[in-house]
């Protein structure tokens, strides 16, 4: 069925005049174009729906007496008007049921809104100096009068932050409802596809990530995450979850060949050495593990490989628990 021919359709409808054949055309229409699937294909629900009511609309438009036909004529605007209406209130409840992955804030934001529409990273100063680098399609809103009392700007995508200190006045991003509060660092804000879930994870300086509850209270549902740990907040559940990011980075000046070259070294020191250059904690279960020699030239391996080779030497195992890494096993033979 077409808007002209809805338009008409509905006219009679209104009026009392449908015939039991009619009721059902509409609400065969109705069904065609509400259901979920049908809302995200709206082209291929419009054609389903003409083929549906073809043959009957015709029979109705014959059917129709020269008043009806001039009775429509004169009213076409005003039916125009409500079938109007009638696609704003289906498009508003299409946009709510699509926008649960991330909420946005109900609140009025003003300010300058930079969006990237390249395929390219963007690069935004902001008034302080501080950098945003946008990725595609992402986009942010810096409040109008930030810098002066306030240093706060709305997320929406993946970007990466490097915030210029300032003590007296932290850096607040808004994605959705979870808010990630800085003094001066940097760090990523990266929404994970086909899930309710936002990352926030830290390269430099401490990161403070919390959702408010609405109450007004001070105590927040909130961690605060330092280099090479990420916060995974699930936007459904309002939970937040503290980990260690997938590939952790030496956090350290760019370290000797020899920080990682080890000869008859304890694992004690090597452990040490690790923890020290990434910046996690890393614990040993079973103390005698911490005497055991090691030999091998841990440069150019990512994190998780150098402990799978150190484990494999030592006869230990690690696992994750949060931000710390636990380490235990038999240990070495003597």
């Amino acid at each position: 069925m077409t808007h002209h021919e809805f338009n008409i359709l509905s006219e009679k409808y209104l009026a009392g005049n449908c015939s039991p054949e009619e009721i059902e055309m509409l609400q065969k229409w109705s069904d065609t174009h509400f259901t979920q699937n049908n809302l995200n294909q709206p082209f291929q629900a419009e054609h389903e729906a003409a083929e549906t009511g073809r043959l009957l609309w015709d029979r109705i438009e014959s059917d129709m007496t020269p008043r009806e036909r001039r009775s429509w004529f004169i009213n076409k605007w005003i039916w125009t008007g409500v079938a109007a209406c009638f696609t704003m209130l289906l498009s508003y409840w299409y946009i709510n049921q699509n926008d649960a992955r991330v909420p946005v804030a109900a609140t009025s934001i003003h300010g300058i809104e930079t969006k990237n529409i390249a395929r390219s990273q963007h690069k935004v100063t902001l008034p302080d100096g501080s950098v945003v680098i946008l990725s595609e399609n992402a986009s942010i809103i810096t409040e109008e009068n930030y810098g002066k009392k306030t240093r706060t700007v709305y997320l929406t995508g993946e970007a990466f932050f490097d915030i210029k200190r300032n003590t007296e006045m932290p850096f607040l991003v808004h994605t959705g409802d979870l808010v990630t509060e800085v003094l001066g660092t940097s760090f990523r804000i990266k929404p994970q596809r086909g899930s309710n879930t936002i990352e926030v994870s830290v390269k430099s300086g401490r990161v403070s990530v919390y959702a408010p509850d609405g109450s007004g209270s001070r105590k927040k549902n909130g961690v605060i995450i330092t280099p090479n740990q990420r916060v995974l907040y699930d936007a459904q559940s309002k939970t937040i979850r503290q980990d260690i990011v997938d590939v952790p980075e030496v956090i350290l000046p760019k370290p000797a060949v020899s920080d990682f070259q080890f000869d008859e070294a304890t694992v004690r020191n090597v452990l040490a050495r690790m923890q020290q250059a990434y910046g996690v904690e890393i614990l040993v279960g079973n103390a005698v593990l911490n005497e055991c020699a090691f030999t091998g030239d841990l440069n150019g391996l990512t994190m998780y490989q150098q402990l799978e080779m150190v484990c494999g030497v030592v006869n230990a195992e690690y696992e994750i628990r949060g931000t710390t890494i636990f380490v235990n096993g038999t240990g070495c033979e003597k």
